[in-house]
Formats: structure tokens, sequence, C-alpha cells
């Protein structure tokens, strides 16, 4: 390691200044940091995706099938309902789900097979499924810290990787000229109002989201080339959660206030 590496801090996150980085618009965006991050689109609490040239945009519209809003309403669709969901993994997950609740804790990788096997689920692939979620976490909880990533913390659902994207294709889509930042606001809102039940925390969110993403792009065969591969959004994820860094995962609450609702257009009633 470069010596300088350890005198020399971390930059802060940068922001917008034309728009909120507290308050329930900043909270809500948020969900979509390490998707916006990973393009990278603009700063975090941009709904408009400032960084997008042209030639950034087109790559996008051909990689994702975006190319009218019709299709860029279909793609925050899927992303929001399919998931990317595969059948066997979300049994599986389920299973670990349930007897986590019965034990009162994390299940060991054997009682997590066992208990897939007694299930009656098709088990052929559950070895390498268990090793790689358990390997997924492992090397999260080392890289973004324990602290964060607590040892109750687990795998649960995939669901974040799609969720993630979903926030940030809104955003995309104003960039592209699909909608303005009011309809964009609209969209993010119900994304986050669905989503949100699913987790428990911001880490517990950006967990879901690294472990599906390693999952998706690797076919579920993961190791630690895998990881390497398609994991390294932890390096966002440990800065998001970073007081120090502006992270607004360390300031912004997870659990959105009851008031919150959708955002009216400006003038309106």
């Amino acid at each position: 390691m470069n010596p300088l590496t350890r005198i020399i801090p971390a930059p802060k996150l940068s922001a917008s200044s034309d728009f909120a980085t507290t308050g329930v618009e900043a909270d809500e965006i948020a969900l979509g940091f390490l998707q916006i991050r990973t393009l990278p689109s603009g700063p975090w609490n941009d709904p408009t995706a400032s960084n997008l040239g042209a030639v950034e945009k087109e790559a996008l519209s051909e990689q994702w099938g975006v190319r009218s809003r019709h299709e860029w309403l279909e793609m925050i669709q899927y992303l929001t309902t399919v998931r990317r969901r595969r059948k066997s993994w979300m049994l599986h997950l389920a299973v670990r789900n349930e007897i986590a609740t019965s034990l009162g804790r994390v299940p060991r990788a054997r009682e997590w097979l066992d208990a897939i096997a007694a299930d009656g689920d098709d088990a052929h692939d559950s070895p390498a499924f268990v090793a790689g979620i358990e390997h997924i976490e492992q090397r999260v909880r080392r890289l973004v810290g324990a602290e964060t990533v607590t040892p109750e913390l687990f795998v649960r659902t995939l669901d974040g990787y799609a969720v993630g994207q979903a926030v940030a294709m809104v955003t995309w889509g104003v960039a592209l000229g699909f909608a303005d930042v009011h309809e964009a606001r609209q969209l993010i809102h119900r994304i986050n109002i669905d989503a949100r039940r699913s987790f428990t925390s911001w880490a517990d969110f950006g967990l879901s989201y690294l472990a599906g993403r390693v999952m998706h792009w690797s076919d579920g065969a993961v190791d630690d080339e895998a990881f390497e591969q398609y994991g390294d959004g932890w390096i966002d994820m440990k800065a998001a959660l970073s007081a120090k860094r502006g992270g607004p995962w360390a300031t912004l609450p997870w659990t959105l206030p009851a008031s919150a609702h959708l955002p009216r257009r400006p003038g309106g009633l």
C-alpha cells in the first residue's frame, strides 16, 4: 500500500447544490446511490443524471433497450416487479429466512442446506448457492466493516440490485428526455414505498444490492474472481455509510416518515 493512502483522507462524496441532501426527496433518491455511482451518471442526489453526455446516453439506450418513453417505463416496471428473480434462488433464501426466524439467529451453512433438502426444493444447486451467498457476505462484511454490516445481517433477498437499478433508471430517463423532475420524483417515491418493506436498514439493502449484482453477473458461480469483478460496489457502499465522507446512508434515516407522500407539481393543488 502506498504510504500516502494512509495519510490522505478519502474525498467527500459530491452532491449537487441544486437538489436536497436532506429530507424525503434526498432519502428516496439515495436508494439508487450504488447504481448511480456505478455508471456514473452524476451526483447521488441529482434526479437529472446531469453527467451523462451524448455518447453515454446513446450507450445507455442501446444497452438497456430504452429508446422511447414506453420502453423506459417498461424497464422500470420490470425492475420493480420481476426484479431479476430466479425461482430456485428465491426458494433457497425463503428457507433461510424461515429457519432464521425459528432459530433467532443466522443459520449455519449445514442447517440451511439440511432445511432446503427437508423442504423438498430442487437441491442440486444448493451447495454452490449457499457457499456463494456466504462468500459474498464474508467479503462485504470484511471490506465495508463489521460495525455497519453487523454479524446478524445476512442476505435475505437479492432484490436490492434491481431496486437500486430502478431508481437510477428513473433519473436516466430524465436525462434522455422521457420525463421531467416532478414525474421522476413520483416514480422514485413509488419505488421506495414498495421496496423498503423488504429491508431493515441501509446496510441490509446495500448487502442485498451487492449480492444480487454478483449473483446475477456470475450466474451464481461465485468465487474471489467473481467478487472482484462484480462486487466492487463495496467501495461505494462503504462511502455511502461513512459520515466522514458525507455518505447519505450515514445520515438519512432508513424508515421514511409516515407523512411521506407523492410530491406535488410546483404550483399545483
